[in-house]
């Protein structure tokens, strides 16, 4: 997959290791990662989401171009971010299941 963005996102470039193809990956990345390193994706991403989502409802979704499934990826990976940041303030509460036995059914696009 493509390692850039769409033009106007590219401040977004240092967190390309969080646009994962699969939920597993998604939630294996946000859990294996620092509090400081989720919330800084989380500050970079929150600001720019509006115009992400705007962005990507213009493009039909069974054909997005490479650079703008990786935006779609990190739009994805700031669910998992939300939760950690909003929530818990922590990757991993130790009061919940561990994402390791999640088994998403609509992991991955056809």
């Amino acid at each position: 997959m493509s390692e850039t963005l769409p033009a106007g996102f590219e401040q977004l470039e240092p967190f390309l290791g969080l646009a994962l193809a699969t939920e597993r990956e998604r939630h294996a990345a946000i859990s294996s990662a620092s509090l400081a390193e989720v919330k800084a994706f989380y500050d970079a991403m929150l600001p720019v989401l509006p115009q992400a989502l705007d962005h990507l409802n213009t493009l039909p979704l069974d054909a997005l171009p490479a650079a703008e499934r990786q935006l779609l990826n990190l739009c994805l990976a700031m669910a998992e971010a939300a939760m950690a940041v909003e929530m818990f303030d922590e990757v991993n509460p130790p009061y919940l299941m561990p994402v390791s036995r999640f088994e998403p059914v609509h992991d991955t696009w056809t």
